[in-house]
């Protein structure tokens, strides 16, 4: 099944940015798009995979940071 393409403004309001944010990103070539004709377009399915790489996990879990306190170290 095809992913769903979507406009500058409706990626924006996706990720709660500005239009303008993802048309910078888009000139810098930060955010996967799709141009056809002068449009850009975006799959849904590329920019949640984009998300995921994204995405920072924690350095410390809650339970290393409170055993950590309780042994003295912070």
């Amino acid at each position: 099944m095809p992913s769903t393409l979507w406009n500058t403004r409706e990626v924006a309001a996706y990720l709660n940015v500005k239009e303008s944010t993802i048309r910078h990103w888009v000139h810098i070539g930060y955010i996967p798009h799709i141009k056809f004709r002068g449009l850009v377009r975006y799959q849904q399915a590329t920019i949640d995979e984009w998300l995921a790489k994204c995405t920072v996990g924690m350095r410390r879990t809650p339970k290393k940071i409170a055993q950590e306190i309780l042994e003295g170290r912070d």
